[in-house]
């Protein structure tokens, strides 16, 4: 699966809203005075990957956008066999069922070693942080900085973040009508109307909720109504005769777009303010709650 997004980050709380996660300034080592800034920045921009490179690039003299930079691909491998037997006249009543999880992991321990890992199933972190505080300056009332020069690095795969290999053995046995009575009362309820899918709930409704709260202008309350209807207008044109799991993807897309643009519309202090529930991108109507 494609990398994490993470932000470049300062390793100290520079804000004072106690917490480590205050975006960093990208010095331009062309322009900034600080000759170990400079020489820093250089270096890491010389020696890193190439996406790490192209992220600090595209962003050279301004502060880190959010989730601006991407990590490595991972690869994940979670597994289940499902074997039913007729034996014994269970008549496939029984289900015994393999599951392993991070089996790529188990194999990487099983070939190689604990001390030999090669990082199969290992989920890789970046190293976020970009800058070091070394001090400050009391006449020009700033920050002195250094450059993380493992910045964007990731852990080799005998530490960091590894989900643990684990397998397991399950059986299921159903009690109650057999395989052809079941067929017959599935049939009978296909005989039945479905009953109506209930539409998909509209992340942007709750937001607008808190307009009062977060603050928005006129023009933001009109932006998010406009974009609520227009979601409501994209769900409305999904066929009813689509494939449930089908529907599902398409109304959890058509929230992603409507999430996006209402995040465009609101200030990144106001969108830091809505609580995660509403931000979820899960269209069921239980997710706003």
């Amino acid at each position: 699966m494609s990398g994490a997004p993470f932000t470049p980050i300062v390793g100290s709380d520079i804000n004072g809203d106690g917490e480590k996660n205050d975006r960093a300034f990208i010095f331009n080592p062309a322009l900034t005075a600080d000759t170990a800034i400079a020489n820093g920045m250089q270096a890491l921009l010389a020696a890193a990957p190439s996406p790490i490179r192209s992220c600090l690039r595209r962003q050279l003299g301004g502060i880190a956008a959010r989730n601006s930079c991407t990590g490595p691909w991972q690869a994940s491998l979670d597994l289940q066999v499902n074997w039913r037997p007729e034996w014994f006249g269970l008549d496939r009543r029984l289900t015994v069922s393999l599951l392993t999880v991070n089996l790529l992991g188990g194999l990487d321990e099983w070939l190689h070693g604990r001390a030999q890992l090669r990082g199969w199933g290992y989920a890789a972190a970046p190293d976020p942080v970009l800058l070091y505080v070394r001090g400050f300056g009391p006449t020009t009332n700033q920050f002195r900085y250094a450059v993380n020069g493992r910045f964007g690095g990731i852990a080799s795969a005998s530490g960091g973040v590894t989900v643990p290999f684990q397998i397991g053995l399950q059986a299921h046995l159903a009690v109650g009508p057999g395989p052809i009575r079941r067929s017959a009362t599935r049939q009978r309820a296909l005989d039945l109307p479905a009953p109506a899918t209930p539409p998909p709930a509209n992340p942007i409704t709750p937001i607008l909720g808190l307009r009062d709260s977060l603050g928005c202008t006129p023009d933001q309350v009109a932006q998010l109504e406009a974009i609520a209807d227009s979601l409501d207008a994209r769900n409305r044109l999904l066929p009813e005769s689509l494939d449930a799991a089908v529907r599902a993807s398409a109304a959890r897309d058509n929230a992603a777009w409507a999430l996006e643009r209402a995040r465009a519309a609101l200030t990144p202090e106001q969108w830091s303010k809505v609580p995660d529930a509403f931000k979820s991108r899960d269209p069921s109507p239980t997710s706003a709650k």
